[in-house]
């Protein structure tokens, strides 16, 4: 153990901690270390462009009930200080966090001490899902302190979840979880379900800490969920923040259509090859994972106790029933159907979990070629997520480039217009997604696409890389450039861009 005092305080920390640890923070440097170098995602650009005077962006962040992070950017724009520039402290700080939380989760589920929890901590924290977060250098300081609080949450219960100031603390994190970046709820529930099933499979007794810790955390999580909502309705009906769609639900008449949604994003997340998960690697992590599942099952079948066998395969088959729908996570229940990789990441701990699971059942096997088999299998997966992860990073910096060159060369040529001086506001018309001709195999949603695509960000690009202050044309000037380009060949033709007084035109294809 290494004891060190914190406020007076003695606190101890075992070398397993340590150690595990540092083997998932390595790998998370290895695959995402790239963080700490300067990139722009589409809103990136916008915040940017906001930072004179960012009453807009914070409006639409209280709006998501994101208040947490709306003194994080007030903060900031107080001190004089622009988020996305902060990328290389933060991304740090991210990287060091998110293996921490890990830690956490692993020591939740009761597996941290698993000789193979090291490989699947690495699995996890390397998983691409994981990397698109890391591509919105302004989400990285509100992601660090949703990180702590998530942290502080695991380890009150693992510390003592019978315990009411463990539980009230536990609670309180939840709740300013929640009120910074509401997905870290997805990786509480993923939580839950293994914490259950490892009590259920490896510690069934009358006093069953993991079962406790599961349950204490499921109340913990919905009560927090409920005075999360209650206070968004609440600052929508008194006119505090308008509640967006993304923070409300779907009706009755519109879950036929999200069942049909979820199917495809389940067969989209498992199986289908993506953008950011090369069919190939995708087919292994599925084959292991039917194996996985396989030899969890068999374990518990194959239990000399047969009456307590049975109510075990029971129970797990239910929890890992749950896992499905988990797998989507609480967009499930809201209008907003964006279930892009950053909104599913904790998919990564559902693949890295069962891993161990069955590594855990196999343990004791004497079946030598199982073992290795699924070790070397594992062993290519995780070098396939740590390359695929740089791959992501690396497109984004090509993409800022792309973006880079087009915008200068746009500025170069209304710079040769007469009244180019007069200019405040630029409206650019059609920039269609995917932008370039010569595409990008990791482009998914909005990750890693071009700023030129994206409305809120086309000006802001504009901005960024020329040192001039244009605005976005809205309203009537909007109308103005619309109606221009309807008649116009685009870019690169002559008449693309034009100047009508303090508004510059731009004419994209659509």
């Amino acid at each position: 153990m290494q004891a060190f005092m914190f406020f007076e305080k003695k606190v101890e920390i075992s070398q397993s901690y340590i150690r595990l640890l540092l083997i998932i923070f390595a790998f998370a440097v290895l695959s995402k270390g790239a963080v700490v170098f300067r990139g722009f995602a589409a809103d990136d650009y916008a915040l940017a462009a906001l930072r004179a005077d960012s009453s807009s962006f914070l409006d639409i962040v209280i709006s998501q009930g994101r208040y947490i992070q709306a003194i994080i950017i007030w903060i900031f724009n107080s001190l004089g200080i622009s988020i996305n520039d902060m990328y290389f402290p933060f991304g740090i700080a991210a990287l060091l966090l998110y293996s921490a939380f890990m830690t956490s989760i692993l020591r939740f589920v009761g597996m941290e001490n698993s000789p193979a929890a090291g490989l699947a901590g690495a699995i996890i924290v390397a998983h691409p899902y994981l990397t698109e977060i890391f591509t919105f250098r302004m989400a990285l300081p509100t992601l660090s302190i949703a990180l702590v609080f998530s942290i502080i949450a695991l380890e009150m219960l693992i510390k003592n979840p019978a315990a009411w100031r463990t539980r009230a603390l536990a609670l309180l994190a939840t709740l300013a979880m929640l009120f910074t970046y509401q997905i870290f709820l997805n990786y509480f529930a993923v939580a839950i379900i293994f914490a259950f099933i490892f009590g259920q499979m490896f510690h069934n007794k009358a006093n069953n800490v993991y079962r406790e810790r599961a349950i204490t955390l499921t109340v913990i999580s919905s009560v927090s969920a409920i005075v999360f909502f209650i206070t968004m309705q609440l600052a929508n009906f008194i006119g505090l923040a308008k509640v967006l769609s993304r923070a409300s639900t779907i009706t009755f008449g519109e879950i036929p259509e999200r069942i049909e949604q979820v199917s495809s994003a389940l067969l989209n997340i498992y199986w289908s090859a993506e953008a950011v998960f090369s069919g190939g690697l995708k087919t292994m992590v599925a084959l292991i994972l039917v194996v996985s599942i396989v030899i969890i099952f068999w374990h518990l079948l194959t239990e000399k106790n047969q009456e307590s066998s049975i109510k075990k395969v029971f129970f797990v088959f239910f929890a890992f029933a749950l896992l499905i729908p988990i797998s989507l996570g609480v967009i499930i229940a809201f209008k907003d159907w964006w279930p892009v990789p950053r909104v599913i990441a904790h998919v990564a701990i559902i693949t890295g979990l069962i891993f161990l699971l069955a590594d855990l059942c196999i343990q004791d096997s004497g079946n030598r070629f199982l073992k290795s088999t699924m070790l070397v299998f594992k062993i290519i997966v995780l070098v396939g997520f740590v390359l695929l992860s740089n791959q992501i990073l690396a497109d984004q910096q090509r993409i800022n480039q792309w973006d880079k060159m087009m915008a200068n060369r746009i500025i170069a040529r209304i710079e040769m217009i007469p009244n180019f001086g007069n200019i405040k506001f630029i409206h650019i018309n059609g920039g269609s997604w995917p932008f370039y001709p010569a595409l990008l195999r990791t482009v998914e949603g909005d990750l890693n696409a071009s700023a030129l695509a994206v409305p809120y960000s086309k000006a802001a690009l504009l901005s960024e890389v020329s040192g001039y202050d244009f605005k976005w044309a809205t309203g009537a000037k909007a109308t103005i450039g619309e109606t221009y380009c309807a008649s116009k060949q685009p870019w690169p033709h002559s008449e693309s861009v034009t100047i009508d007084n303090d508004l510059a035109i731009i004419c994209l294809k659509k």
